[in-house]
């Protein structure tokens, strides 16, 4: 009975996040991050150079909601990093989701929720881990999110769940298997060249895109950024 009334709630949930605007929605546990390859590795490799540990997260957490936004190569402006809060239009409407969706599980189900943070310092989780183990996509051989529907054009955001839920099953899906890789031969740094993903040469295009700032349209007061798709966009799943 406690295992039905789980997928009861957790359809409901991610019926409603998909009303509030997000293209895909799935739902992980906490325990099963707390076990996956990035969040292992992460400690040996960090990002930036001030982590020290991670943070701890709530105690009441034991579900996690990932739920994406479509991000087509129509509209490039959704990635475009600008000083505002929220740092991109599409991670704006990312987070208008989650305030509507947070307040409907107080609302309608009682349940407490916790918006997260981005970064892994501060008390963001791995979205990509736990949008695989949420069966929303698989981390391809890019080393992005690519869903079944959309590919790798899809941006995350995610809420802890102070409830136990059934977890959306991770899906049986690897595209990769069998693609001779575009993305590979797209990377303007080459990042792909040993033969598997690596950051140091992918931080080359960031800090070059850095150097490129330019005015937003419509708003020529407001610097943007907008940083490099190649790989991205050449991913032939979801098109």
């Amino acid at each position: 009975m406690a295992i039905n009334k789980s997928i009861i709630i957790r359809e409901q949930m991610l019926q409603q996040v998909e009303e509030f605007g997000a293209s895909l929605a799935g739902i992980a546990r906490v325990d099963d991050l707390k076990k996956s390859p990035s969040y292992l590795k992460y400690a040996q490799n960090p990002y930036y150079s001030y982590f020290t540990s991670y943070p701890e997260w709530p105690e009441g957490a034991r579900s996690i909601l990932v739920f994406g936004l479509l991000h087509k190569k129509s509209e490039p402006e959704l990635d475009w990093w600008d000083p505002k809060p929220g740092g991109t239009p599409g991670n704006r409407a990312l987070i208008r989701i989650q305030k509507k969706q947070k307040a409907w599980f107080k609302d309608e189900l009682g349940i407490n929720s916790i918006s997260l943070p981005y970064k892994i310092e501060e008390g963001g989780i791995f979205l990509k881990d736990a949008s695989s183990l949420a069966g929303i996509g698989i981390i391809g051989k890019n080393n992005l999110l690519i869903s079944r529907e959309y590919g790798p054009r899809v941006r995350l955001r995610a809420m802890f769940l102070e409830i136990e839920l059934e977890a959306t099953s991770p899906l049986d899906f690897d595209p990769c298997l069998t693609c001779d890789k575009p993305c590979y031969r797209a990377c303007p740094q080459n990042a792909f060249r040993s033969g598997f993903y690596e950051r140091k040469y992918c931080e080359l295009q960031m800090k070059k895109d850095e150097a490129n700032v330019r005015p937003l349209p419509g708003d020529p007061s407001t610097d943007h950024v907008r940083y490099c798709r190649a790989c991205e966009l050449a991913c032939p799943v979801g098109k």
